[in-house]
């Protein structure tokens, strides 16, 4: 896996690299299309992952929602970063924050389920 993720990125740098000097508006094309075939080939990876931990849920107890929200979560914050790096790696380092603070209001925003699951499974704990 590793190796196909670094010849991956080793072929995405020398493309990006020979487009600056070419055709330097297309070289934020070719980031974005070489981060793309990356996520891809993790994916069949990233679906173990998920599926190990929904096995761990299922086997703990805790609300599939709970779960969810979690998985959305992380999902949100790899993708903001991506994004972020992205839009710094264009120039538009501003644009970069503003979306970096907008994933983190969608995390918090996300996380009020999981703090209600959490405070409904304390006060189930102090009713036994």
């Amino acid at each position: 896996m590793i190796f196909k993720l670094v010849g991956i990125a080793v072929i995405g740098v020398i493309v990006v690299s020979m487009l600056k000097t070419a055709k330097p508006e297309f070289a934020v094309f070719a980031t974005i299309a070489t981060g793309v075939v990356m996520i891809i080939t993790m994916l069949s990876a990233l679906q173990d992952v998920i599926l190990a931990f929904d096995a761990i849920v299922k086997k703990s107890g805790i609300d599939d929602a709970v779960f969810a929200a979690v998985l959305k979560i992380i999902g949100i914050g790899y993708l903001t970063e991506y994004s972020a790096s992205v839009a710094a790696d264009a120039g538009c380092a501003s644009i970069a924050q503003k979306l970096q603070l907008g994933g983190k209001l969608v995390i918090f925003i996300m996380s009020i389920r999981i703090v209600s699951a959490l405070i409904d499974s304390v006060i189930s704990l102090m009713n036994v």
